[in-house]
């Protein structure tokens, strides 16, 4: 059971380095894409094809069932757009909201693994 928990934290956890890294990537390309060289945006293109490869499959690694998809599907997209929001609006905003979106991340996390130990559960 221990050993279940150590392997959905670091699921979570690689899924979480994953997506920080597809946002601040997204971000960079978008400010920076005008000066760099037609190569080198080709070469970062492929790489955020490759993390959305993976991102989608750490989703069907919790997936096991069709019914639970739009469920992940969702819970995925709205961390992953709240994680890109607080990013860049998060010293702009009053803390009383941030503290409400970290708190909203945080149930998504807890309800992603949960997802996930259920999946492994089942297995």
């Amino acid at each position: 059971m221990m050993n279940d928990h150590n392997i959905n934290k670091r699921r979570f956890e690689h899924f979480k380095n994953l997506v920080e890294n597809y946002t601040r990537t997204k971000r960079h390309l978008e400010e920076y894409g005008e000066i760099l060289p037609y190569e080198k945006i080709q070469q970062v293109i492929q790489k955020q094809r490759r993390r959305e490869e993976q991102i989608e499959n750490i989703q069907k690694a919790i997936l096991n069932e069709h019914d639970r998809e739009d469920e992940v599907r969702n819970l995925v997209k709205n961390y992953l757009y709240t994680e890109g929001y607080l990013k860049h609006y998060k010293d702009k905003l009053p803390k009383q909201i941030v503290n409400n979106m970290l708190r909203k991340q945080t149930f998504r996390k807890i309800q992603l693994e949960n997802l996930i130990k259920k999946v492994d559960e089942e297995k």
